[in-house]
């Protein structure tokens, strides 16, 4: 539980916070932003073109990441109907998301690779997890799953009826498989966790594990 490291580990826990707060308030106005750009206004709108984490965060996401170690931010609203290209237009802002979390992964993986033997320890410690979490974060929602950011990948190769059929169940398919790992199946290990480690030993040069 994250939350315990509050009292057993404060820095750790500021860090880890810090990168959760980095990494979703990025990626939410990562989609909010493209979506601008490609004619749909909707989310500028809300007030999500901004990297103020306050216009990102949702209060029941946020508690259950501390308290459970998974949650989620505010679903960015699209309209796809504002778009030029509504199915391409809502892949590419859909992609915006993971696309900028790989992006700072990269920024601060390769200050720690390169520049981690004179920043401090605590820096160290920040700049990891905010690569992992980003890391994290991108293959996450690249799962083909509904209503994660994959599926609109996935929606490129399927009939609209198969998609919204499917769409109908991604929410229960997320859960059932939170649910199997919560209780010992490497669900999320395998196929987030592993290719995260991965790739953080690719761009960090193993500097600092998870």
């Amino acid at each position: 539980m994250l939350f315990q490291t509050l009292f057993t580990n404060p820095i750790l826990f500021l860090s880890f916070l810090i990168a959760l707060i980095v990494a979703i308030s990025f990626h939410e106005a990562a989609h909010a932003f493209s979506a601008l750009k490609l004619g749909d206004d909707t989310a500028q709108k809300f007030g999500r073109t901004t990297l103020n984490p306050l216009a990102h965060l949702d209060l029941i996401g946020t508690l259950f990441l501390l308290f459970f170690g998974f949650g989620w931010g505010k679903p960015v609203p699209i309209n796809p109907h504002n778009f030029k290209h509504p199915h391409r237009d809502e892949f590419l802002s859909s992609l915006a998301g993971p696309l900028t979390n790989f992006a700072l992964a990269i920024i601060f993986g390769l200050t720690l690779r390169f520049a981690g033997n004179i920043i401090s320890d605590n820096l160290q410690v920040l700049f990891s997890l905010l690569t992992f979490i980003n890391l994290i974060l991108m293959i996450f929602n690249l799962l083909p799953i509904p209503p994660l950011d994959g599926s609109k990948i996935l929606r490129l190769f399927i009939s609209e009826e198969m998609y919204w059929r499917f769409s109908q169940n991604g929410l229960w398919i997320l859960i059932a498989l939170l649910f199997l790992t919560y209780f010992g199946l490497p669900i999320f290990e395998t196929i987030i966790y592993t290719p995260s480690n991965f790739l953080f030993g690719l761009i960090t040069n193993g500097q600092i594990g998870f």
